[in-house]
């Protein structure tokens, strides 16, 4: 028998399904979801779509066995995490239905700008009474199971990236990693991804290169092998808690050595970041004053060299390389190696130092 005759539809209502999360009879699986990170106009209209009783997607729902001692019965909210946490959300009060979000003809609707306290009795019971489709999986259905059913349905989902993909239906020590460098304060305090960037995870896969690095060097980038770090690290990634480490402290780094404006509006972008992190992996013992001021000198010429159409005056050659490796392929080895060693040489030079070409031989 498929799982299709197997994973029954089922119908739950707004008023069962926030009360259960409250009680501990649902609860959100987050080794299958995204991370909850809706911008508010998404949220606000979620529960317009409700209030108008329009149909949502449908969730997924796993059914646990049942605790033998409580004889307790919950449910893993294995796809519909966003959805069901912003009704919650809504009816704890968290944030009113402002009305700038909600569509044009409904800015002024009694329920524009309200809390859910502020309700009308009979606007609470549409949400309450709305009824939200479902899909039950039974509990002799194991989670890697689940990770391929939804393989197959993203598929053909071309709104999900790659990053999306490998969340929703991979799992391992290379992903908790990759969200643990995501989530942390030194990732955070880079200003480099919006809100939308970290709602589709850009973050976490940003970070998966960086750990990527500590394994492998600089690499090709590709869509491809951060799976294939994702598979290889999966079941073990014993360097796991020292390359995290190594990751937030090089982080922690940066954002020190780029902490002048001229610096954080040149180097504060992904590739950017990536070019710094190598860059003091192969010169770890430089003092970071020093540092700063050859990175400054260095921006300086960046934005002041002529380009090589511009050939009537003579380019530095350090800088042609780091803006070759920074205009085309920007994740490929070749590419990613010109940034990394024009900017080890420029500092080299910077200092009087021995200066080695871009290929990082003498």
């Amino acid at each position: 028998m498929g799982f299709n005759s197997e994973i029954n539809f089922s119908e739950l209502n707004v008023a069962g399904v926030v009360k259960g999360l409250r009680e501990g009879e649902y609860f959100v699986d987050r080794d299958f979801q995204r991370r909850l990170v809706w911008t508010d106009k998404q949220k606000v209209r979620l529960i317009e779509t409700v209030l108008m009783e329009f149909p949502m997607p449908e969730i997924y729902v796993w059914q646990q066995d049942p605790n033998p001692e409580t004889l307790a019965q919950t449910y893993s909210v294995v796809d519909g995490q966003q959805r069901i946490s912003t009704l919650r959300q809504f009816i704890n009060n968290e944030w009113p239905l402002k009305s700038g979000y909600l569509d044009e003809e409904r800015q002024k609707a009694s329920f524009a700008n309200l809390f859910w306290k502020d309700l009308s009795q009979a606007e609470k019971s549409i949400i309450l009474n709305y009824r939200i489709n479902s899909r039950l999986i039974p509990p002799h259905v194991t989670k890697d199971e689940i990770r391929l059913i939804f393989a197959r349905l993203n598929e053909t989902d071309r709104s999900l990236n790659p990053q999306e993909l490998r969340n929703a239906t991979l799992n391992g020590e290379f992903l908790t990693a990759s969200v643990s460098v995501a989530d942390s304060d030194e990732m955070k305090s880079l200003d480099i991804f919006s809100t939308n960037d970290t709602r589709r995870m850009l973050d976490v896969e940003f970070a998966s290169q960086l750990l990527g690095y500590e394994r492998n060097g600089i690499a090709n980038e590709s869509a491809k092998s951060i799976n294939e770090l994702y598979d290889k690290y999966s079941n073990e990634y014993p360097t796991a808690a020292e390359d995290t480490s190594k990751v937030r402290k090089s982080l922690r780094k940066i954002r020190s050595l780029i902490s002048e404006d001229t610096i954080k509006d040149f180097f504060e972008t992904q590739n950017n970041i990536y070019t710094l992190h190598a860059f003091l992996d192969i010169e770890p013992d430089r003092d970071e004053a020093v540092v700063r001021n050859a990175l400054m000198a260095f921006v300086k010429a960046y934005r002041t060299t002529p380009t090589a159409s511009d050939a009537d005056v003579e380019v530095d050659k350090d800088v042609a390389n780091y803006r070759k490796g920074a205009s085309s392929r920007t994740r490929s080895k070749s590419s990613r190696s010109l940034r990394v060693f024009a900017l080890r040489n420029w500092v080299r030079k910077h200092l009087g130092e021995e200066i080695r070409d871009s290929s990082g031989t003498s």
